[in-house]
């Protein structure tokens, strides 16, 4: 799992996790006690991470 997710950890209240697949590139909201979606553009389309590797490591979007 480690190798295909990466995780950052942060927000307003250190509750807020972004997921995003390395392989695809998806982005996914995790919130604790809430659950996990997928986060989607204006059009409803999966958002993607701008870079999509297997190096991809430490990047965090806070």
């Amino acid at each position: 799992m480690k190798e295909r997710f990466d995780v950052a950890v942060g927000g307003l209240a250190q509750g807020i996790t972004v997921i995003t697949d390395k392989k695809t590139g998806v982005q996914y909201l995790a919130i604790a006690g809430s659950g996990t979606s997928v986060i989607v553009d204006k059009d409803g389309k999966p958002l993607l991470s701008e870079r999509v590797d297997e190096d991809q490591k430490g990047t965090s979007p806070f």
